[in-house]
C-alpha cells in the first residue's frame, strides 16, 4: 500500500500530462483549417463583406426613389407653371376681350350720337319748310291777311357734330390746322367731319372719343390745340362764306333792294356807289410801283426784331433762303416746341448739320423754345435765327 503511494506521489505529474495533451488534441480537432489574421477571422470578414454589399444595394434602391420623387417633382412644377401661363393667357384674352367691348361701346356711342344730329338736322329741316310755303298762300287769300297770325321764328339749326357727308356746302380744308395732315384728314372725313365748326364744337369727351377711333396719339389733340384753331378759322370761313353770299346775292324786284355797289379801287366807272371818288389800289408787297419798294421779308424782319433790335437783314435773307420751301406749308413754317420728336429733328438737322455742333444741340433748342415762349406760333426762320445767335453761328448765314 506505502509502494502505491509512493509510485503515485512520485508520478502525479503524469495525469497532467495526460490531461494537457487531451486539451491540445481536442483544440487541434476543432480548429484545424482556421486561419486567424488579427482578431478577425476569414469568415468573419466575408459576413461583413456581405453585409456592406446589401447596405450599397440598399443605398441605391433609396438613391433611385430619390431621383424618381425628383423627377415627380419637376413634373408637377412644369405643369404648375404651364397651369399659371394658361391662366395668364386667359387674364389677356378677358382684357383684350373687355377692351374690344369698349371698342365696340364707342363705335355705338359714336353712332348713337350721329344719329340723333341728324335727327335734329333733319328736323330743322322740316321745321323751315312751312315757312317757306307760307308767302304763296297768303297771296292767294288776301282776305285773311288781317287775321294772319304772327309768324314764329323757325328753330335755329342745329349744330351738327357727326354728319353723314359735306352737308353744308363745300368741305373746309381741315389740313390749315397744325397737328392735321391728310391722313388725319381723311380719317376725320369718314368719321363724318368736314368743317371746322364741328372740331370747333368738341368737348372733352368729344375728343377722347375721337382718339379712340383715328389712330392718333392720347393727349395730342389737346396738346396741337385743334379746337381753339379750329374755332379762329371757323370764324374766318363764316365771314369769308357771308361775303361771298352778299356778292352773289341777285337784286330783287320784290323788296326793291340795289345791288351793291363795286369796291373802292375797283376799275368799273370813276366813283363808287355812294358817289365819292375811286382810289387806285396800292401797290403789292415786294412790288416798284410808286417808288417805294415792300420788303418780301419783312413780316420775318419785324417776328425776329420783336427778339433782337439789331437783327441783320442780310442774315435773315440767307435763312429764309436755307427754309426753301419748308415756309410755302403752313405746318412746316412753324416749330411745334410741344412736339418732342420736331425738336429733336431740329436740333440734329439744323444744329448738328448746319451750324456744326457737336454737343448741347437739345438744350439749345429747348432754351430757343423758352425764349419764344410767348409765341403761340413759333415761326421757324425766327427760331433758327435765335439759336444760331446763342450758339455764336450767326457768322454761318453772311
Amino acid at each position: 500500500m506505502s509502494d502505491i503511494f509512493a509510485f503515485t506521489s512520485c508520478f502525479q505529474w503524469l495525469p497532467l500530462l495526460l490531461a494537457a495533451l487531451l486539451g491540445f488534441f481536442l483544440g487541434w480537432l476543432f480548429f484545424r483549417g482556421r486561419k486567424v489574421e488579427g482578431d478577425l477571422s476569414i469568415e468573419g470578414e466575408a459576413a461583413l463583406r456581405a453585409e456592406a454589399d446589401g447596405l450599397r444595394s440598399r443605398i441605391q434602391e433609396l438613391e433611385g426613389g430619390v431621383s424618381t420623387r425628383d423627377t415627380e417633382i419637376s413634373g408637377l412644377k412644369g405643369k404648375l407653371a404651364a397651369a399659371a401661363a394658361g391662366a395668364a393667357a386667359a387674364t389677356v384674352a378677358a382684357k383684350a376681350t373687355d377692351d374690344e367691348g369698349d371698342d365696340d361701346s364707342y363705335a355705338l356711342e359714336w353712332r348713337n350720337r350721329y344719329l340723333a344730329a341728324r335727327v335734329k338736322y333733319l328736323e330743322g329741316r322740316i321745321a323751315e319748310a312751312p315757312k317757306a310755303k307760307a308767302k304763296p298762300k297768303a297771296k292767294a287769300k288776301p282776305k285773311a291777311a288781317p287775321k294772319k297770325a304772327p309768324v314764329k321764328k323757325a328753330a335755329p339749326k342745329p349744330k351738327v357734330l357727326y354728319t353723314d357727308g359735306p352737308t353744308d356746302g363745300k368741305p373746309d380744308d381741315l389740313k390749315e390746322i397744325r397737328g392735321i395732315g391728310p391722313k388725319f384728314e381723311k380719317d376725320l372725313n369718314g368719321k363724318g367731319i368736314y368743317y371746322f365748326r364741328q372740331i370747333a364744337n368738341w368737348k372733352a369727351a368729344d375728343v377722347k372719343m375721337v382718339e379712340g377711333v383715328i389712330d392718333s396719339i392720347p393727349g395730342r389733340i389737346k396738346r396741337d390745340e385743334w379746337v381753339p384753331q379750329a374755332k379762329g378759322l371757323a370764324k374766318s370761313s363764316g365771314k369769308a362764306k357771308a361775303t361771298t353770299k352778299a356778292k352773289a346775292a341777285p337784286k330783287s324786284a320784290s323788296t326793291g333792294r340795289k345791288k351793291p355797289g363795286p369796291k373802292p379801287g375797283m376799275k368799273r366807272g370813276e366813283t363808287t356807289a355812294t358817289g365819292t371818288p375811286r382810289k387806285k389800289p396800292g401797290p403789292k408787297p415786294g412790288s416798284k410801283r410808286g417808288g417805294k419798294e415792300t420788303a418780301p421779308n419783312q413780316k420775318y424782319y419785324d417776328n425776329i426784331h420783336k427778339f433782337d433790335k439789331s437783327a441783320s437783314k442780310a442774315v435773315i435773307d440767307n435763312i429764309v433762303k436755307y427754309c426753301g420751301p419748308a415756309l410755302r406749308s403752313r405746318d412746316s413754317s412753324l416749330v411745334a416746341c410741344s412736339d418732342e420728336a420736331e425738336v429733336s429733328r431740329v436740333a440734329k438737322g439744323f444744329c448738328t448739320k448746319k451750324l456744326g455742333l457737336t454737343d448741347g444741340q437739345l438744350e439749345l433748342c429747348k432754351d430757343v423754345c423758352q425764349q419764344m415762349k410767348t409765341e403761340r406760333f413759333k415761326n421757324r426762320v425766327t427760331f433758327y435765327y435765335l439759336a444760331a445767335k446763342k450758339a455764336g453761328k450767326l457768322n454761318t448765314f453772311k
